[in-house]
Formats: structure tokens, sequence, C-alpha cells
């Protein structure tokens, strides 16, 4: 094992919604076992496929959200393997599970039984909506959290761009992986305080206060000005329409701009290479020197006028030209990208940021993202690939002593373990 969290051993027993969790503590070097029920995590059905063909361990989704895990097959709605599992956090440090609120419980595996086995037990649950409170028992999605929890609000298009356009669901698992990203948060704090105490805690993670809380301008413009913020075509929400950030360059593709000229430094040299291709040659009034009227969303004329011919200026010439050309001046403009284009980025592999991965119906191997951080003492490390379903049951299984499952339904409930 390698990794800051080396040592550590989380037991997972969570779907989608709280897969990342694990992965993320997983990449970090604890040793997350993830328990599983005999066909496999729902997670498992959720697609891509490799070849565009279903099966277990063959979505790229779980391929992703499942590196460097361990995988056990236990029915915990069978005694012998409810046994099983409590004997498997005896020897853990973490729980992480995303089952709705009162499951585990029913089946005698609450927070308070479980840390009975395993005194100083740290355990997360990851929900929808909490563990209690009105909707603590409503049901959920990645797409119904975005809406509850405000970000879909956020998120959308320009008039003159798309009339009448809905809200727009930011894709990627964003509510399921935000939610995680907290859970992980809490977990890291929770084994810091055991380091201080000696004392484990239950922590109960919403995904839809964990996305309530991102929403960026939204909650305070309601909260302090009764404003609701207007969406807008890829920029922030804002209260009011600001100027356009995403401009079309003469090749056809798309350049987005976080501000033109926001330090008179960077502004004079902007304003240079504009004049210098016959762009821009107002700017030498003095009413664009002030840094506070040039930027967009003040409602300044001077802020449109530099946009406008900002956009003319990227209308004739090519996107990777005026991205470099910009990047070059200290402005933060970017192209964007296809996924082929990102998967393609010399940067990222010069940092390492891609790493080799295998899994059935694969030739070899292919690449995937990795970690987007390095530790200069405990480096990252692909140690293994998605678990196929089950993989390590027989593994896990020995290390506590028993080489294979009991026989489901058969052996005679230990009493030290009754449930």
């Amino acid at each position: 094992m390698s990794g800051p969290l080396a040592g550590i051993r989380v037991i997972e027993i969570c779907d989608e919604l709280g897969q990342l969790a694990g992965k993320l503590l997983a990449d970090m070097g604890a040793d997350v076992i993830k328990v599983e029920p005999p066909g496999g995590s729902t997670a498992r059905t959720i697609g891509p496929f490799v070849k565009d063909i279903p099966g277990v361990n063959r979505s790229l989704n779980f391929w992703y959200h499942n590196t460097n895990k361990r995988s056990v097959v236990l029915d915990l709605s069978l005694p012998p393997d409810r046994e099983t599992a409590v004997r498997l956090v005896r020897t853990a440090d973490v729980v992480i599970e995303s089952n709705p609120p009162g499951y585990l419980a029913s089946l005698g595996l609450s927070y308070d039984r479980l840390r009975a086995a395993m005194p100083g037990l740290i355990m997360c649950a990851i929900t929808p909506f909490g563990q209690d409170g009105p909707w603590s028992g409503w049901k959920s999605s990645d797409l119904v959290a975005l809406a509850l929890g405000g970000p879909m609000r956020m998120n959308g298009y320009d008039p003159e761009d798309a009339p009448g356009a809905p809200p727009i669901r930011g894709h990627g698992d964003q509510g399921y992986n935000t939610a995680c990203h907290f859970a992980v948060m809490g977990v890291l704090a929770a084994l810091l305080d055991f380091d201080r105490t000696g004392k484990g805690q239950f922590i109960d993670c919403s995904m839809h206060e964990a996305l309530s809380c991102t929403v960026e301008v939204g909650m305070p413009y309601w909260f302090y000005k009764r404003l609701d913020v207007i969406r807008q075509t890829g920029r922030h929400a804002a209260a009011r329409r600001t100027e356009r950030w995403l401009y079309k360059a003469r090749d056809g593709r798309d350049l987005i701009l976080f501000g033109v000229g926001r330090d008179n430094a960077s502004w004079a040299k902007l304003k240079l290479w504009y004049q210098s291709e016959g762009f821009g040659l107002q700017f030498d009034d003095p009413r664009f020197d002030d840094p506070r009227r040039r930027q967009p969303g003040r409602g300044s004329p001077e802020a449109e006028e530099i946009m406008a011919e900002t956009g003319r200026f990227i209308a004739a010439h090519d996107s990777d030209y005026v991205y470099r050309g910009g990047q070059s001046l200290n402005q933060a403009w970017g192209t964007v990208r296809s996924p082929d284009e990102t998967l393609d980025d010399p940067h990222l592999w010069d940092r390492g940021f891609f790493v080799m991965t295998r899994g059935e119906g694969v030739d070899g191997e292919v690449a995937m993202p990795g970690a987007p951080y390095r530790f200069s003492v405990t480096p990252w490390e692909l140690r293994r690939p998605a678990p196929q379903l089950g993989e390590h049951t027989t593994e896990v299984l020995a290390e506590m002593g028993s080489a294979v499952p009991p026989e489901r339904g058969n052996d005679p409930v230990n009493p030290a373990l009754e449930l």
C-alpha cells in the first residue's frame, strides 16, 4: 500500500451515489473494500460500456469510479453474510454507505451495532436528503438533485442563443460527485478527530445540502437583495445580463474569455496587439484607462465596446492563434475543447495525468484520467483497476480467517454476532 491514507481500511456499501467517495479514499492509499450484492452494484449497469456491450464488468463509468478498490460479494439479506459483514467491519476504520435511511439498520447493521463491533468506527452515510427531515425518505437521482439543490437554475442559455430554453443539467454525475467530495472531507476531518480523541462518529451527508451550497452568486443575491439570477451562455448566472464571454473564431471553434485587460499592464499589451492588426484603434481614449469600466458585468459602455471589438478580432483569426496570443499576454482565455482534444492534450500527458488501465473486452491497456494532484512524499498510483464483480471475495475473507464464504442460509448464527 502507498499514499497518505495507507493503513486505513474502508468498507464501502455504495451504489452510483457514493462510489466516488470510496474512489477518492482508495486513490489516496486506503484499502477500500467494496461490498456488492450477488448481482453487483447498480453502478455496474451505467454506460457507456466497452464496445457498447453491457456487462457487469464492462461499464466505463464504473471503471473510473472504482479504481484501487477490492470487490467482495455479500448478500446482506442473509444472516450468515451479515455476520461476515460485521466481522469485516471489525477490521475497518471507516464505513461509507449510500443506502436509503434506515435500510442498514433494518438489517441489524446500524451504526450503533457496527460501532459495538468496532469501537472508534467512523461511518459516513451519503443520501439524497439526509437521515431525517420531511424529505429523508424521498427518492432522487443526479438530475433531480441538481434541480432541487439549485445548480440547474444557474445553468442555461442567453435568450438570443436559445429562446425559451429551460434550465440545463451539467452531466458527469455532478450531483453525486459533489456529495462525495463533501463526504470525503467529512471522513478526513473525522479521522483527524479520531487521532486526537480516539472517538469515532457518524457523518450524515446530504446531497441536497451539498448542492445547495454550490450555487455561487444565486443564494446571496436572493438572501440580500431578493433578486433571482439570469441564466447565461457559457458564463456565470447574474442578476442582470452581462457581456458575452464566448466567441467564435475564424476556423469555427469557440473561445471562452474570462475578462479582458483586468489590470493596466496586461491591458496595455493587449491594446497594442489589437491595434497592430487594425483593431481597437479607439482604445487610446482615456475613458478606457479605468480597469473598473473595462470589466464585463458592470454595465459600462466601455466594457460593451471592448467586448464587441474583441469579438470582431477573434472572428478574424484562428482559435489557436487567439488562445496562445491571449495567454502570452496574461489573459485567462481558452478554447472550448471536445473530449478527444482533451485526451490529446500534451500538457496533461506531460504531467502524467492520464494512466493506463485494463478491463474486460479490451485488448491491452487504455488511457483513463488519473489524479488531479501530486504528493511529494506519498505519490498517487493506480494500484489496481476497477475490480471485477466479487474478484476479491476469497482473498478478503481469507484475511479474516475464513477462506470461503459461509454456506448461505445454512450455517448457525454465531451468538456473539447475532443480529
